[in-house]
Parts: C-alpha cells; structure tokens; sequence
C-alpha cells in the first residue's frame, strides 16, 4: 500500500472529511488531495512534503516517524528536489533577463526613431534657425530697464503665489489619494474573498507576533510564500488574475496590502484562514 492511500484510509475510517481535515491540519483542499494520491513530486515545493505529511499525520492522530520509515521510498528523493532548485531559478532569472533586455532595446529604437522625425521636421521648417531674442537699439534698451525691473519685480511676486497655491492643491490631493482600493465580496467558512483594483505591481506584506504557516500562490503558477515565517513582502506578478493566501495561525497575524492593513471584521475566532484576491487591473 502506497503512503497516500493508507493516509487516506485512516483518515475516511477517522470519520474525519476534507473540510474538516482542512481546518485541523491546516493544509489546503488541493495539498491534501495531492497527497493522498500519493504524487508528492507534484506540490508547489515537493522539499516541504515531510513537513505537509507531518500537519496531515498530526491531524488524525499517527507517528510520522513511522510513517517516514515505513514508506521512505514514497517521499521525494533529494537528487531530484536538488535538481528541481537549480534548474528552476536559472529559468526564471533567464526569462526575466531576457524580458528586460528586449524592453530595453525598445525603448531605444523607439526614442532614436523620435529624434529622427524631431530632426527631419526641425531641417524643413527652419525650427533650429539661430534668432536674436531681442532686437532692441542701446538707448531703447536703457530707457526700458525700469519698466522692466518693475515687471520682474510684479512677475515674481506672482510666481511665489501661484507655486504657493500649487503646494496646497498637491497637499489636498495627497491626502485624499488612496493606497489602494478593494472591496469585501464573500466568505465560505473560513475562506474570505475581495476585490483589488490594481494599478501598478501589487505588494503584499504580512507581519505576525509568532510564526505561521504561509503559502501565497497566483493563478499563473507563481508560488510566493510556502513556508512558515513571522513578516515578509511579496510583489506580485503582472500576469496574476487571482490570488491565494493561507495563514496557518492567523490571530496575530496582519495582511496588508500596498501598505494598508486588510480589514478583516468577519475574521472571528478562525486560527486557519485562506483568502482569495481577484485582481481588476486598470
């Protein structure tokens, strides 16, 4: 009998469902499938499948040490998870040094085309042409220079006006300027969805008074967080239209989200609890 499917078995002769399973162990409902099917090369982190076997063993009651010796061949060999490691990041730095490069080269064929047709159309119509800026005789020049005194003068006192009026319209407009935007949609349990409207890269930060078990994934297959930890800060991918969040001790733990504090008034007495943010991009 394979490890998954004599976890599996004790689990259903333990009564115990998967949504129970989920809350006691604190592991998602797709982690636990995936192990009970027995492929542990197939989680996010394959490194961290004895710890995900411990939760799951913990919650209904077995050794894992024995379970670990009896079924040592099911874990993930190291060879491979070593392999996976190395091979994994060098593809991700290649695609985003590639990714970097391409926009680079872009953004200078795209200014040298621009000064190209400045200086075809600057040629034809004469724009570069060196002109006086004044064509004024000495004496016109003396005879003007108190006027003009007197109008720099006036010019200036209007420019400390007007620069003062520009400070406090960019006062107001910093203080009403919002970090970011989202919204409470539902909750299923212990599960709680929102709305983020997105603007620019995303950062999600999170801050506990002791560590907790986190993972933080996205629908384009990135995986942020898988691990516990007590703060971090995340930037999201652009190409993410959903986000997963899962707090294994979540009652002294904070979320924010561009530096705001997620507001969570429906959050109760839950230790365990996931999230589920759906990007709007603008």
């Amino acid at each position: 009998m394979k490890l998954g499917t004599y976890l599996k078995d004790k689990r259903e002769k333990a009564g115990i469902t998967l949504k129970e399973m989920q809350e006691k162990s604190g592991l998602r409902k797709d982690i636990i499938h995936i192990i009970e099917v027995g492929d542990l090369n197939a989680l996010p982190e394959p490194r961290h499948a004895q710890f995900l076997i411990q939760q799951y063993a913990d919650a209904v009651g077995l050794d894992h040490d024995k379970l670990k010796e009896r079924f040592a061949s099911d874990f993930p060999d190291d060879g491979d998870l070593n392999e996976k490691r190395r091979s994994h990041p060098d593809d991700e730095e290649y695609k985003y040094f590639k990714r970097t490069i391409i926009g680079f080269l872009g953004i200078i064929l795209g200014l040298f085309i621009i000064w190209m047709i400045l200086l075809q159309v600057g040629s034809e119509a004469d724009v570069f042409e060196e002109k006086p800026i004044y064509d004024f005789d000495e004496k016109t020049a003396a005879s003007k220079e108190p006027e003009e005194n007197s109008e720099e003068e006036k010019d200036t006192a209007d420019e400390s006006s007007t620069e003062e009026a520009t400070e406090e319209d960019e006062g107001e407009s910093d203080d009403s300027q919002s970090t970011s935007d989202y919204t409470f949609n539902s909750s299923d349990d212990a599960t709680f969805y929102y709305d983020i409207k997105v603007s620019s890269p995303l950062v999600i930060g999170l801050s506990g008074e002791s560590p907790s078990w986190v993972t933080l994934t996205d629908d384009a297959g990135n995986n942020y967080a898988y691990e516990t930890l007590s703060e971090g800060e995340f930037e999201i991918s652009e190409e993410a239209n959903v986000l997963y969040l899962t707090l294994g001790d979540a009652t002294n733990f904070n979320v924010e989200i561009d530096g705001e504090r997620l507001q969570n008034p429906k959050q109760g007495d839950a230790v365990t609890i996931y999230y589920e943010f759906n990007l709007i991009k603008e």
